[in-house]
């Protein structure tokens, strides 16, 4: 758990996060020649729904803050609603990864 919070979680840039009638949406292309019956059935896009805090963590993944940093964002925003927190927010962002939606820097690899 020590060794997530010193990286850097950063965006896949294709991806966005949109809000739709009130429900926040990660979209994710679907660019592949693989997608192509995909996009005939469902559109250009996958879509992930992320709740409220799920979202602001989408939003604090910018290249710059730690994942120690953006618990603190965390933290201080929603309070104990996100307790566990380091638990709950290093399986989340292992999950966006595993799907490449982030990808885990060092500091020392941040321009």
């Amino acid at each position: 758990m020590e060794d997530y919070l010193n990286l850097v979680p950063v965006r896949n840039e294709k991806v966005e996060l949109r809000k739709v009638e009130g429900r926040y949406y990660l979209l994710i292309p679907m660019d592949s020649k693989l997608d192509f019956l995909a996009r005939k059935l469902h559109g250009d896009y996958r879509r992930i729904e992320l709740d409220e805090i799920g979202a602001y963590t989408w939003e604090l993944c910018d290249g710059r803050r730690t994942v120690r940093e953006i618990g603190k964002a965390l933290r201080a925003r929603f309070g104990n609603e996100v307790e566990p927190l380091y638990e709950r927010l290093v399986t989340f962002l292992i999950k966006l990864r595993k799907r490449y939606l982030v990808e885990f820097k060092r500091l020392d690899e941040i321009v």
